[in-house]
């Protein structure tokens, strides 16, 4: 009669199949620690956000926040190492144990040690594929063609520009209207912001493809989602994303051929997740972040992870915007924060300093620096010719103020529009794509049937064309579909692109080099 006999210990076993089980255990504990840490600081992974980010590699990294590389490396290097080591250590005992137990139980648990990196490698890539909706990405290939049905294309309207004012937006990070609820927080954390009265809409949401702070920006200055481009040959992304949405025609794109000149500043490097390239690409004249402040006399120690704290970053955006209005020129200020940017926020020495504290506090602080700006643009006179927008950039994801927030039944973002006579909205539900004709007739500029990209126009009446009351359902289901209309948007590597970047005398890569 043959005898079963239990599997070697560990330290007789091959050693290839000893580092063939360890990597599979790694690998597994990999993926599983990934997955934590992903929902830990960020929420429900959105697959469509990973690989975006993905393909920008070492640059992701270096420009990013040094804490969220000390994190992963402490959540994914560290931890699976450590469960590994407990696991590897546990097995000979395991073994043993196994070997000692009365039959019928003692053959089926032996084998189902033996497999056991392979079977939790299994499990660790199902949770994965569900956790990220997976099935949905897939089948997205043979979905209906929300996008090519609905786009309006910007660059086939006459616009009427005659009317326009200068254009500032302002768009803070993270910022939902839910701070606001004194129920919640016992105070609103945005009192400086509500306190302007501007004209807000009640129901600003979320689409899918604008869920991060480079999404928005492509979404409410183009009108479109910023979908899955590593869909393309992995030896044309680069060249792609280089010439990014090269055949949009997005809001400062409209403003430059408007005579406007176009100026973004940001606290954060614009490398970060190809915000560079979208610049450039689009017209703005002007681009400084991170780089050009160190350049420039502040000092490293003097910034939070990301670069300028909002405080020094409105400090000289009110010295950028007294040279724009002496310039006599019209023009389109973007303005970005970064203080309350997950996971933790970033609370400044001059905010700590008037009292603020905790997370509540780099919120209230972050609304009042914006509220003090917004204030400068008022005493110097400046609203008589100029508009203000002020938008949180999408949902807030994973900070310390998520479990008052995430229980609310309708979670919108912030949005003020501010001018010396502001208009009444024609509907109280806004989606990101809808700021793109919503600024521009804001500023005022006319917009034939006010529908740009796939958005409508928030101001004046369009009775020709309204947005279908559960349009954003449709887009739920549909709006991330392949669709050849999208992909025309990035131009070819090789092929002709119209819209370069580039208005003759001003080059917006070159001083992206310089800035």
């Amino acid at each position: 009669m043959k005898i079963f006999t239990a599997a070697p210990d560990t330290a007789t076993q091959p050693l290839t199949a000893l580092l063939l089980r360890a990597s599979l255990y790694l690998l597994a504990l990999f993926l599983l620690c990934l997955s934590y840490w992903i929902h830990r600081y960020f929420g429900k992974p959105d697959l469509h956000q990973i690989t975006y980010h993905l393909k920008f590699g070492a640059e992701l990294v270096r420009s990013s926040d040094p804490e969220f590389t000390r994190r992963f490396v402490r959540w994914c290097v560290q931890m699976p190492l450590l469960l590994l080591g407990l696991l590897m250590l546990a097995e000979p005992g395991l073994r043993r144990h196994l070997a000692c137990l009365q039959q019928p139980w003692r053959r089926p648990l032996i084998i189902l040690q033996r497999r056991l990196p392979a079977l939790l490698l299994l499990a660790a890539i199902g949770f994965w594929l569900y956790d990220v909706s997976a099935l949905k990405y897939a089948t997205a290939n043979f979905g209906p063609n929300y996008f090519g049905t609905h786009y309006v294309q910007p660059g086939k309207l006459a616009l009427d520009a005659s009317r326009a004012k200068n254009l500032i937006v302002i768009y803070v990070e993270s910022l939902e209207t839910g701070y606001a609820n004194r129920k919640v927080f016992g105070r609103d954390l945005l009192a400086p912001l509500t306190a302007l009265r501007g004209t807000s809409f009640a129901s600003y949401q979320q689409a899918p493809g604008t869920g991060w702070t480079i999404a928005a920006l492509v979404a409410t200055q183009c009108g479109v989602p910023l979908e899955r481009v590593t869909i393309f040959d992995g030896n044309t992304q680069g060249q792609m994303i280089k010439s990014f949405l090269g055949n949009a025609v997005c809001l400062p794109d409209i403003l430059a051929q408007q005579g406007y000149r176009n100026v973004f500043m940001g606290g954060g490097s614009p490398t970060f997740a190809g915000k560079d390239k979208f610049l450039a690409q689009h017209h703005y004249h002007e681009v400084y972040g991170r780089e050009y402040w160190l350049k420039t006399g502040a000092r490293e120690r003097d910034m939070n992870g990301w670069g300028l704290y909002d405080r020094d970053l409105f400090a000289r955006a009110k010295s950028k915007l007294h040279q724009l209005v002496s310039s006599r020129q019209k023009f389109n200020l973007t303005v970005l924060t970064v203080d309350t940017h997950e996971p933790a926020g970033h609370l400044s020495a001059g905010c700590a300093q008037q009292g603020y504290a905790g997370f509540d506090g780099v919120v209230s602080c972050t609304a009042s620096e914006v509220a003090d700006f917004v204030r400068y643009v008022r005493d110097q006179g400046y609203l008589e010719t100029t508009n203000i927008v002020i938008l949180g950039d999408h949902l807030a994801r994973k900070n310390p103020a998520s479990e008052q927030l995430e229980p609310q039944p309708h979670r919108t973002i912030f949005n003020a529009f501010l001018s010396k006579e502001p208009p009444k909205p024609n509907r109280e539900q806004v989606l990101h794509f809808d700021m793109l004709p919503t600024i521009l007739e804001f500023a005022g500029v006319a917009i034939p049937g006010g529908r740009l990209g796939l958005g409508y126009s928030a101001f004046n009446q369009h009775p020709e064309s309204t947005p279908a009351p559960d349009r954003l359902d449709d887009m739920d289901k549909d709006l991330l579909n392949r669709s050849s209309e999208y992909m025309a948007l990035w131009p070819t590597p090789g092929a002709d692109d119209s819209n370069d970047g580039n208005d003759g005398d001003n080059d917006p890569d070159a001083a992206l080099n310089r800035h």
